[in-house]
């Protein structure tokens, strides 16, 4: 009898369920693909430096982009342009030997996964209902974690042999109609549960902020926090950055007091600090400053764009380029490295292109499930349908 109401519990939940559950599979899958997609398609933009060329100022480059740029953001590569930025919607990409831009704007592949990005979130809605549609493709991620932790009891063989077990863990491709349907659901199912789980108890974390605000600070005592770069790293580029300073301070006392440097940021040195911060950046975020402020602010990534723990942030001088603080993930709090953690776990992001290609595998395989279950439930619906027209 238990078996039959949790059967019953499992139909009813997907076929109410399915469709949805099947377009935030079918969307993961792709989102699963953006960043390496995109990265091929940057490749476009390349520029070819010009023999013995020196790549222009910060302040340069944001002049040729023809607007108030609020952040420029620089790759190892020296081929890639820079990406200059106004706000987060207007970007333009710049040479950075010659000034020439070479787009702006969104182009249409990344307008496409914008749009697949707003439809897995909160049903490509906007305004007031984001956070609404929000709630409820996290009542979708539930209604499918309880599909995951039911469909276990229902696939499991009884009795348990050896032969019951290679039918339920092993495909038969010679299977057709409904007994392939099976087959298929119930090996994927067994093989995907547990990683899938994880997906849709991490995506419900992010739809309900109540969930989030209880489970960060438990999830936050387990999450590994090692610095990033290491300590030996970083302490030899404050030296360096110490003997620059004292230099500068030297330069200045020798010309005395009327030839002392105009304030003002100076965001060559402030970008040939950050280079030089560690040796494994990928990518830097100088975020512009204002002629009055003190400091300069720069994100120093050495990942992918998913993966906080090998992402800091660089306090510098902005007169002389000075490191005077860095803040890495180790730094953050228990609770908001959880939350960065449930973020990127969700998406398989955090583990990098190996644990974004997996999980958009099993997101997959997520959408086989889903299609072959409700293709079970419809061949159920027709039988029944099919008896009662015979009575």
């Amino acid at each position: 009898m238990i078996r039959a109401v949790v059967f019953w519990l499992h139909l009813a939940v997907a076929a109410a369920a399915g469709i949805v559950i099947l377009m935030l599979a079918a969307t993961g899958v792709v989102l699963s693909l953006e960043e390496t997609v995109t990265g091929l398609a940057e490749r476009r933009y390349a520029v070819a430096a010009p023999e013995g060329a020196v790549r222009l100022s910060p302040e340069e480059i944001a002049e040729a982009a023809g607007f108030a740029a609020t952040s420029l953001s620089y790759r190892s590569d020296p081929r890639a342009p820079v990406l200059v930025h106004e706000g987060q919607n207007r970007y333009a990409r710049v040479d950075p030997y010659t000034g020439r831009v070479l787009a702006t704007g969104p182009g249409g592949l990344e307008r496409f996964f914008e749009s697949v990005h707003n439809w897995h979130r909160w049903f490509n809605v906007s305004g007031g209902s984001v956070r609404r549609a929000r709630a409820v493709t996290g009542a979708f991620n539930l209604a499918f974690l309880f599909l995951l932790l039911t469909g276990p009891i229902l696939w499991i063989p009884r009795p348990i042999t050896r032969r019951s077990l290679a039918k339920a863990i092993l495909l038969r491709p010679r299977e057709r109609g409904a007994r392939r349907d099976f087959n298929w659901h119930q090996v994927v199912g067994i093989w995907s549960v547990l990683p899938l789980a994880v997906i849709a108890a991490t995506g419900v974390t992010s739809s309900y902020p109540a969930v989030g605000d209880r489970v960060y600070p438990i999830v936050g005592n387990v999450v590994p926090a090692g610095a990033w770069p290491p300590e030996s790293s970083s302490e030899g580029v404050g030296v360096e950055g110490a003997a620059i300073e004292e230099a500068a301070i030297a330069e200045d006392s020798a010309r005395g007091p009327d030839s002392a440097r105009a304030p003002g940021p100076d965001l060559g040195a402030v970008l040939a600090t950050a280079e030089a911060w560690t040796p494994e950046w990928r990518t830097l975020i100088l975020n512009m400053p204002r002629p009055s402020d003190l400091e300069v602010r720069v994100e120093v990534r050495g990942g992918r764009a998913g993966q906080p723990h090998r992402t800091g942030v660089l306090t510098l001088d902005a007169a002389s380029g000075t490191a005077r603080a860095w803040e890495s993930f180790a730094d953050d709090p228990p609770a908001r490295r959880a939350q960065q953690f449930l973020r990127y776990a969700h998406t398989g992001e955090f583990w990098g292109l190996a644990g974004q290609l997996l999980a958009g595998l099993f997101s997959l395989a997520a959408a086989l499930m889903v299609w072959t279950g409700l293709s079970l439930a419809v061949r159920r619906l027709r039988r029944f349908v099919a008896s009662a027209k015979r009575t």
